[in-house]
């Protein structure tokens, strides 16, 4: 019997993790041997996704059954406990864990060479069972809106292990992008006509963020060229922002806008005058005597909440731009 055309999208994996701890935190629902829920606490957050079904846990978990002469196969692993207690029980140590996942994407990849340097430039292949649905969110770069970058993509998919957030989306189907929302058509239009995308990517290879673009070269073929912006040579240029009108103010980084100003201008004296409004405290003829505040002489004993010490290690956060 010929294979299902969806049994492509459904591929065997296997995961090896390290503990070094008898107490780990799971935090995965398992019901009926499935994947349901992934805890963002979980310590095989990004290693197990929702839909993947539990095959076996250190080889262990798949059983056999004999009736009418016959041997069914059966499996252990069906609820959150049995998963918990099958991971238990090799700790502290190496965990195999051995899952059939639903990808709904198939991806081929292929290495092309970088543009610029500290960069590493991915010629993506991307196929869905289904169209509709990619799972991949663009946007525009905030200082250059002809730059379109990955802004997040589905985490239960087969795509996110090669595409990440924050790469430069180059091209979609050999078409170079210089516009979020031409570059969004063309990717869901191919999607849905022929259930394949090619994808050009470009991933910073070091810690510091990827700058704008480079412009695409002379005579390929593009997106249009987002409105407002003017093609100069082989450049892009887009309008310089107006200028703020008014007087500069050292404490901030732009001037504000003109009609701040007037408004500050014609209420710079307002502590000067009289408040007209009723107050808000009310005299009374007969008012209570304070009492002084008292605290218990004993404080209560300190009670010292347990925790996990996490096994990633702490990384420190970019500085924003602008701050």
């Amino acid at each position: 019997m010929a294979a299902s055309p969806n049994a492509i999208f459904h591929v065997k994996g296997k995961e090896e993790v390290q503990f070094d701890r008898k107490n780990v935190v799971v935090a995965c629902d398992v019901v009926n041997g499935k994947i349901t829920y992934v805890d963002v606490s979980s310590q095989l957050m990004g290693i197990l996704f929702a839909g993947d079904e539990i095959l076996n846990v250190n080889g262990e978990g798949v059983g056999f059954v004999q009736h009418s002469c016959r041997n069914f196969e059966f499996q252990n692993i069906k609820t959150t406990a049995d998963f918990i207690k099958a991971i238990s029980a090799k700790l502290p140590g190496k965990v195999t864990i051995e899952f059939m996942r639903d990808d709904h994407c198939l991806v081929s990849e292929k290495i092309l060479p970088p543009r610029r340097p500290n960069t590493q430039m991915t010629e993506l292949t991307l196929t869905y069972r289904g169209g509709a649905a990619t799972g991949i969110i663009i946007h525009r770069m905030a200082c250059d809106p002809k730059t379109v970058t990955i802004a997040m993509v589905q985490s239960a998919s087969n795509a996110c292990h090669y595409v990440k957030d924050g790469d430069v989306l180059v091209k979609v189907n050999d078409i170079y992008v210089l516009d979020r929302d031409s570059a969004r058509k063309l990717l869901y239009a191919s999607v849905n006509n022929t259930k394949t995308v090619r994808l050009t990517l470009e991933r910073s290879t070091t810690t510091d963020p990827l700058g704008p673009a480079p412009p695409p070269p002379e005579g390929v073929q593009t997106t249009p060229i987002p409105s407002g912006a003017k093609k100069t040579g082989s450049s892009l240029m887009l309008p310089l922002p107006k200028p703020a009108q008014g007087k500069a103010n050292k404490q901030f980084d732009v001037l504000l806008p003109p009609d701040v100003l007037e408004i500050m201008k014609t209420n710079k004296d307002f502590y000067k005058k009289m408040c007209k409004n009723p107050p808000c405290i009310i005299k009374t003829s007969n008012p209570t005597p304070s009492v002084a505040a008292t605290l218990p002489s004993d404080a209560p004993p300190e009670v010292r909440i347990p925790y996990i010490q996490s096994p990633k290690p702490l990384k420190m956060t970019p500085k924003r731009v602008g701050s």
